[in-house]
């Protein structure tokens, strides 16, 4: 036991605490208040008396923000946004740093715009957390933290943009607390998707379409995410009408000032090209990605190589079906490349059979308007043969002959190109700058980043990224670099369970957590003297889990003297 000391005001207090091994580490913990000093030392003890009355704080929203705000300080987000827009002084006061985590916590788990942030903030932990008076999360503090990130220089006529910066000083930071295992390189996705916008006066906004091409005011987000753990290295916001090509070379500038050591880089068909290929390998990075059957390059390899089935060849099981793929060397974009032929024998069948119906189809109809249009204008019966061969005309030869009983159509099958439609359909090429990988490994790295779809599914609809409101562009894009700073909340999130319990449901599990944590709530009980801070509705099933992500003491019972 250990009697300690505490001063109020002209006063000297008397307490009783004993000591606590906690692992390695030894912790004093409170036992009883004594009373005044010259009271105790007078023999004056204070009378033990049965408390009438308990005085209770509001309860505050804390579960799922304390957790959000530790992960957030484990990160630095506040350190590291204020470096960059302040300076290297310290700021002990409000910050944009702090206000734009706290911005991102909330869009993390209760998505609200800055309007309505003022009423949101006091009803949780975090001004207590974040060290700032409920009264100053105003609408516009949160509007000026967003102009310190990303402002408009009138005198120099350009966007001061400091998110690149930050997204890269957030990845290291990551990286050090969570380093990729020996001997291993970082894998990532690349990809874009379009943010529906609200309003027709921000510049950025263009008519662009949509994955249902369907026309309409947008802005683009293009993310580059790790496999791995899923955390972005690095987001970029661009104009509405822009597509995934057009982008590839500020991906590539991007990686090439970038400290992240070079890996191997995915990307979809759509972005390939013989230029982006150079690029990539110039800048010491592998690619894996999908070539478009475009060129006479491309549909050769493809036409010209059978990919056998069997047990060798067998690359990956899909939902009712089955993937087998082989690698070779062949001629693309100018030069010798490792490539690889994979077919979907199922979608391959299916395909080759849904065509043989049409076509059979066309042909009776040729013929029954064969027997019907000799008495037709030929402009009309040439009208009406389009109507029936449609789109697959390449398949179907049609003339119309003129004979003495009237006109006659003469058709016959493309054979050529039944042939060729045959040795292609059902079956894909990819391209991999690194040959020592087989064509199963190839094949399941290209399959397998559709992960990148699954960050866009949480920011468009955990997040309600969309639709953007405002209206100047430098806030468009800092707004856009608090939503991917929310999604670094939650990749952390979703790594710790996964590292924890290794099983592949971490992104569930993550949600889970943090809609049970949202029940939890932080209340402060005063007992004469002695204030208890307890965090009420906290299962103990949460607190293993929390335990198990190393956060054992985050919602741990505290008491301190209050004189």
């Amino acid at each position: 036991m250990a009697i300690k000391r505490h001063k109020r005001g002209n006063r000297v207090y008397l307490a009783e605490y004993k000591n606590v091994r906690e692992g390695k580490k030894v912790k004093s913990e409170f036992i009883r208040y004594l009373g005044p000093e010259d009271e105790v030392k007078a023999g004056r003890m204070p009378k033990k008396r049965v408390l009438d009355r308990i005085n209770m704080s509001h309860s505050l929203r804390a579960g799922d923000v304390d957790l959000l705000w530790r992960i957030a300080q484990d990160l630095d987000f506040v350190g590291t946004i204020d470096t960059f827009c302040c300076g290297e002084s310290l700021i002990s006061g409000p910050s944009p740093g702090k206000f734009l985590t706290v911005w991102a916590i909330n869009r993390a788990i209760d998505p609200e715009s800055c309007t309505q942030l003022e009423r949101w903030v006091p009803t949780t932990d975090l001004p207590r957390l974040v060290g700032i008076s409920a009264e100053a999360f105003t609408k516009d503090s949160f509007l000026a933290s967003l102009d310190f990130v990303c402002s408009n220089d009138p005198l120099a006529g350009r966007i001061v943009d400091h998110t690149a910066v930050i997204n890269e000083a957030l990845y290291q930071r990551w990286r050090n607390i969570s380093p990729l295992p020996a001997g291993t390189k970082e894998t990532v996705a690349y990809d874009l998707t379009s943010i529906l916008f609200f309003g027709v006066d921000c510049p950025m906004a263009e008519l662009g379409r949509n994955p249902a091409n369907a026309k309409r005011r947008q802005v683009n987000l293009s993310l580059l995410v790790s496999k791995r753990d899923k955390y972005p290295l690095m987001h970029f916001v661009f104009n509405g009408s822009r597509n995934g090509v057009s982008t590839v070379k500020n991906l590539m500038a991007w990686l090439n000032d970038s400290a992240a050591e070079p890996g191997t880089l995915i990307w979809d068909r759509g972005n390939v090209s013989k230029d982006h290929v150079t690029i990539v390998e110039e800048a010491g990075w592998n690619l894996i990605c999908g070539v478009p059957q475009t060129s006479k390059a491309a549909q050769a390899l493809v036409e010209n190589t059978e990919v056998p089935i069997g047990p060798t060849t067998h690359a990956r099981g899909t939902r009712g079906s089955h993937l087998y793929a082989i690698k070779k060397r062949g001629s693309l974009y100018g030069k010798e490349q490792t490539v690889v032929v994979y077919v979907n024998p199922s979608r391959k069948v299916g395909k080759i059979d849904s065509l043989n119906e049409e076509l059979a189809i066309i042909g009776q109809e040729l013929d029954a308007l064969s027997g019907k249009g000799k008495d037709l204008p030929e402009s009309e019966l040439h009208q009406k043969i389009d109507d029936i061969v449609g789109p697959l005309g390449n398949y179907v030869h049609t003339r119309v002959k003129r004979r003495c009983d009237g006109q006659r159509i003469e058709w016959k099958y493309m054979t050529r190109k039944l042939d060729e439609e045959e040795r292609s359909v059902g079956k894909w090429l990819l391209l991999s700058t690194d040959g020592s990988l087989s064509a199963k490994e190839i094949l399941t790295e290209y399959i397998e980043k559709d992960f990148i779809e699954k960050v866009f599914r949480i920011v468009k609809t955990d997040e309600e990224v969309e639709p953007v409101r405002h209206r100047l562009e430098h806030r468009v894009r800092a707004y856009m670099f608090v939503c991917v700073l929310a999604y670094r909340l939650l990749a952390v999130l979703q790594w710790k369970l996964r590292e924890a319990t290794g099983k592949d449901d971490s992104w569930e599990r993550a949600e889970d957590l943090l809609r049970r944590l949202a029940r939890v709530e932080r209340v402060d009980v005063g007992f004469g003297k002695e204030v208890k801070t307890w965090f009420l509705n906290l299962s103990k099933q949460d607190a293993d889990t929390l335990s198990k992500i190393g956060m054992p003491d985050l919602l741990k019972e505290e008491r301190r003297l209050c004189v």
